[in-house]
């Protein structure tokens, strides 16, 4: 008898959780937070054939089943793991990935209270005996990793001192058991020690030998639009569509400008107003400042309905993830049941950058984008929309984050902030805003570029500067990004869906049409934009 598709993702989750421990913690399962997962041959050679089972599974299913959402979900997913697997090869070129999967999974041990300490710290000191295994799995596997790759990993590598040298030793402090902690301390040492390892093995075996091919090809480009968000157009319509909204912000960037100075040029105006901004050790704290005000304007303006009355609380980036970082948002995971605190992260400048490099790095932190970002992390973006994903009774779909429905959300409200009067109208603002926007679509743009026609890197920089405004600092991050995956096109392209839903419904419901509910509606559902529009074209109008 075919199995329901309840079961069909009941297994499916079981696996994964197993395959990928640091994941299932992330996400609020806690029966392997003691492992970080095993990466040898044997074990990828047996989550392809899972996958390929799953895969088989579903289409065991009833009609109606099979073509479900959920159902449709989890098929394209499964075939993009598949993609990844032969075509992208991250196990093989991506000496990154072990050094992400130890660092965030001893980093979610310490900061999310779902358990006492002592149990907490039993399985980090569990999870740091097994990254020097990891790490052996990972040299075995590495074949042909691009120097950007290397070179990226090598700052991750390095920015992993902190966790070691700083964070986990003063979460272990916390713990009662004297014991365990000399056990946390001798397991943390040999952690730190396979790192630095693996680092001075990546410097001196890997990056001689790297080379300087990255992209994925258009193929595969393709795929992962198909396979993960669900969009099916030719990639020269969604590149031309790209094109015409950079030319469009642009044109809007310069009357902007001319408004607070007609004297200079639109450059100028963007570098004069980005130089107002915090002292370094100012950045946390201003960011800090905005939270409720931004939660109270989201409220009063009629953005949308809070979901929560838990706060966001506001800290530093950690070291292993701050190479391509500026700000994140880290909430609970969406089957969490008992930690409760969010964070957003925020990467001030390295202590060790040189003068400029600080001052390029804070003119992107200036005072009139960090409302935008913040937005952007918490109040109305991403904060709220993944407390209410987490809500949402499909398992498949909260399980199953679509990350151009996520990404397009928080970039689409820095936008809606604006037209709302946020800021009282100050052209400052508005101009940070569109050079936001213009950042979004020189990463979309740059995406296509670098991973589908061939760009080199220094072409991606040389477009995020002169088109987007960047600064050199930023822009050479953006594009590091770029190289490691295309998927930062997500920002542009679900900005572009959600408002094209939000103007048909718009059209069709006239004076019927309530903003509040179309964010409060579109932020509850779980799947691709395209489902989303779908779904909610489909019901009656309010």
């Amino acid at each position: 008898m075919p199995q329901p598709l309840e079961r069909i993702v009941q297994d499916y989750v079981a696996a994964t959780n197993a395959y990928q421990p640091g994941a299932a913690t992330a996400r609020g399962f806690h029966e392997h937070d003691g492992a970080l997962g095993d990466r040898s041959a044997r074990a990828i050679d047996e989550r392809q054939r899972a996958v390929r089972g799953f895969l088989q599974a579903l289409e065991t299913l009833p009609e109606g089943e099979r073509e479900s959402d959920d159902a449709a979900l989890l098929r394209r997913r499964l075939q993009w793991e598949i993609t990844e697997h032969e075509e992208v090869r991250a196990w093989q070129r991506s000496p990154g990935a072990p050094l992400a999967t130890i660092g965030g999974g001893c980093n979610g041990l310490a900061i999310r209270d779902f358990a006492p300490a002592d149990e907490r710290l039993r399985s980090l000191v569990d999870r740091l005996r097994a990254a020097p295994a990891l790490l052996e799995q990972a040299k075995a596997n590495l074949r042909d990793p691009s120097r950007w790759h290397v070179e990226t990993a090598l700052e991750s590598a390095a920015g992993m001192r902190a966790l070691f040298d700083r964070d986990l030793p003063a979460f272990a402090q916390t713990a009662a058991d004297a014991a365990l902690q000399q056990e946390f301390a001798a397991a943390n040492a040999d952690a730190r020690a396979a790192v630095e390892a693996y680092a001075d093995w990546l410097r001196t075996e890997m990056l001689p030998r790297a080379s300087d091919q990255f992209a994925w090809g258009p193929e595969t480009f393709r795929k992962l639009l198909q396979q993960t968000d669900s969009v099916d157009e030719p990639l020269d319509v969604l590149i031309a569509r790209g094109e015409e909204d950079l030319k469009w912000h642009q044109q809007a960037l310069a009357e902007v400008a001319a408004r607070i100075d007609a004297g200079k040029t639109p450059a100028e105006v963007v570098d004069a107003v980005a130089q107002d901004h915090p002292a370094p050790a100012g950045l946390l704290p201003s960011v800090d400042s905005l939270l409720e005000s931004l939660r109270e304007f989201s409220v009063d303006a009629g953005l949308c309905t809070m979901p929560t009355e838990v706060r966001i609380g506001v800290t530093e980036t950690p070291g292993f993830s701050r190479m391509t970082t500026q700000a994140a948002c880290s909430p609970p995971g969406p089957f969490e049941t008992k930690a409760t605190a969010a964070y957003y992260y925020v990467t001030p400048p390295e202590a060790d950058w040189p003068a400029e490099r600080v001052e390029s790095y804070m003119r992107f932190f200036n005072r009139w984008t960090i409302p935008g970002v913040t937005a952007h992390e918490a109040y109305p973006g991403h904060y709220v929309h993944l407390t209410y994903l987490h809500r949402a009774p499909s398992v498949a779909g909260r399980y199953l984050m679509t990350t151009t429905t996520v990404e397009g959300w928080a970039h689409y409200i820095e936008q809606v902030m604006i037209e709302a009067g946020y800021g009282e109208g100050d052209p400052r603002l508005h101009l940070m805003q569109i050079r936001e926007a213009l950042l979004r679509l020189c990463r979309y743009r740059c995406a296509f570029g670098l991973h589908a026609e061939g760009w080199p890197f220094e072409r991606a920089v040389d477009f995020f500067v002169r088109e987007g405004y960047s600064t050199p600092v930023i822009a050479e991050r953006e594009t590091r990004r770029g190289v490691l995956g295309p998927n930062y096109y997500a920002y542009t392209l679900g900005k572009h869906q959600i408002l094209e839903l939000r103007e048909r419904l718009r059209a069709r419901d006239g004076a019927r049409f309530d903003l509040r509910r179309f964010h409060d509606q579109l932020m509850q559902q779980p799947y691709p934009v395209s489902t989303i529009a779908r779904r909610m074209t489909a019901a009656a109008p309010a």
